[in-house]
């Protein structure tokens, strides 16, 4: 990190504190939609009933032809008619028949075309969840109609954008944020795809989440054991820590999260400490420090913090600030309280 000004601002600023965190409060009734949750319209079986009023039947006025009467015959006016004794009766000739019925020639008459079903193409995206060690899960996003597309992913009030590849497909480690935890990929499409996994490990790890959207120029930082910037203790997204070490109990690692490829990306970054299997007393100090730069200067930035941990409720804190003028771009604001800082001890 470059030398530069730093100014400490306790954020006070258009702070707003998250109490509800989870999946009705970040999917709600959309997303649900998406996955099929319906309920039915009205009536029996999903059906509406219709009666038609009486008032709405007419009827037809049909007149009544009488039968029309011939004149009655009179004595002057009948005639005597010559009936012959033998009467001819005709007859009726009829063709004669060659052959009966064949049922068979007649299975032979010419039959409709077949009717071909279209073909229709089922897009729709799977996604499997699988647990790691050190609360992270394994999210492996399949969608064959939706290729080197942006999807963005839920989970417990954590969201970043991502990119398929070429095939449709995503592969992403996330840190969890809750035992029984939910992942939601959604492509803003009306398609989108869920898994669940539980997470076992998550009661030994704290975690810290800050998220914005776009270039708002902020970034999360821990200063370890007493560490100062650019010291082997501070982690960050330019010195991420080691998994291994992680797993030892010696220090914490960072994981960024969304595409830079994506327009106006959804971004989160995350640091993890390993607190329930600690090796070394002290504390870790976490900031947030947002850089002026000529994106952002005179303008306000907003970022949300999440926090977990075996010791700490579920927390979140929204923040709105108003960055200093561009005649200050290349310092850095350090943003106080948007974190609770650890007090460790080696088990």
């Amino acid at each position: 990190m470059k030398s530069a000004t730093r100014k400490i601002v306790t954020a006070v600023t258009t702070f707003s504190v998250a109490l509800s965190i989870g999946f009705v409060m970040q999917y709600g009734d959309a997303v649900a939609a998406r996955l099929g949750i319906d309920e039915p319209i009205g009536g029996p079986d999903g059906r509406t009933q219709v009666s038609i009023p009486a008032s709405a039947v007419t009827t037809s006025n049909v007149a009544v032809v009488p039968p029309l009467m011939a004149p009655r015959a009179t004595s002057d006016t009948m005639q005597t008619a010559n009936i012959p004794q033998e009467l001819v009766t005709p007859t009726l000739q009829m063709p004669e028949l060659t052959a009966a019925l064949d049922l068979g020639a007649a299975s032979t008459m010419i039959q409709p075309p077949e009717m071909q079903s279209p073909k229709v193409t089922v897009c729709n995206p799977s996604m499997t969840a699988t647990a790691l060690p050190m609360a992270m899960v394994q999210l492996q996003l399949a969608g064959d109609c939706h290729k080197s597309a942006p999807v963005s992913i839920h989970h417990q009030g954590m969201i970043f954008s991502a990119m398929t590849d070429a095939d449709g497909k995503l592969s992403v480690d996330v840190p969890a944020l809750s035992r029984d935890a939910l992942f939601i990929a959604d492509f803003n499409s009306g398609k989108a795809a869920a898994a669940s996994v539980t997470v076992p490990d998550l009661d030994k790890v704290d975690r810290a989440v800050l998220q914005w959207q776009g270039d708002d120029g902020v970034q999360l930082h821990a200063l370890e054991f007493g560490a100062g910037y650019n010291d082997a203790g501070h982690i960050w997204s330019a010195s991420t820590g080691t998994f291994d070490q992680a797993q030892d109990g010696q220090g914490g690692f960072f994981v960024s999260l969304g595409d830079v490829a994506v327009s106006d990306t959804l971004r989160a970054e995350v640091y993890t400490f390993p607190s329930g299997t600690s090796a070394r007393d002290g504390q870790v100090i976490l900031n947030v420090e947002a850089e002026v730069t000529s994106r952002n200067c005179g303008r306000d930035v907003s970022a949300q913090s999440i926090q977990i941990g075996p010791n700490n409720s579920v927390g979140a804190i929204d923040l709105t600030m108003t960055m200093p003028g561009c005649d200050a771009i290349g310092e850095f604001l350090v943003l106080k309280n948007m974190f609770a800082d650890l007090t460790l001890a080696a088990k």
